[in-house]
């Protein structure tokens, strides 16, 4: 949040980019057993869409082997810019809500990031979904480090998510039939 507060990154998705980033290279090496991986959504059109798919910027998983502990989880991540105090439009709020949707229907464990240039908050889609305020940060109830402090201690995560790979994800199709009668 340095960099944008300093004005070296401004827009969601490249903000997005150099968290990752940096949490890529924080990960990078061998921590007691972590394995980290992420990736970044793809948000281009058509079938390269993979934002649009799933609802999320990002995916996160991490597995941990150690001889006290041993588990391989992940979560899916909206992210969103928006100053503290400032309401979002009618428009970005219904898109948020939408992509909440998409991203529970995939896992419970996901969560919205909210950027300002004084932190980053954060909260899970649930809560998000269910919030009447169109004031993103006054629902964002967790701060960054107490987000990944419940990641890391196994409290949040979902073992179905098995790596960082969108391909990888058990999105759930579905096919609608329908018919008519001739009388």
């Amino acid at each position: 949040m340095e960099k944008y507060a300093n004005g070296h990154v401004t827009d969601e998705d490249d903000i997005t980019g150099v968290l990752i980033g940096r949490l890529d290279a924080a990960f990078d090496k061998d921590i007691g057993g972590i394995n980290w991986s992420s990736s970044v959504l793809r948000h281009r059109q058509g079938v390269a869409a993979q934002e649009k798919t799933a609802g999320a910027d990002m995916l996160v998983h991490v597995s941990i082997a150690t001889p006290q502990l041993t588990y391989s989880k992940g979560v899916l991540i909206q992210s969103k810019r928006i100053d503290e105090g400032v309401a979002m439009t009618l428009g970005s709020h219904k898109e948020l809500l939408s992509q909440c949707d998409k991203m529970l229907d995939i896992t419970p464990d996901s969560f919205v990031f909210n950027y300002t240039k004084s932190g980053m908050r954060c909260a899970s889609a649930n809560r998000i979904a269910g919030a009447s305020s169109r004031v993103l940060n006054d629902s964002c109830n967790l701060t960054s480090y107490r987000f990944f402090l419940e990641f890391f201690r196994c409290t949040t995560g979902d073992r179905r998510i098995t790596s960082a790979k969108f391909d990888d994800l058990q999105i759930p199709r579905g096919i609608a039939i329908e018919g008519t009668s001739e009388q």
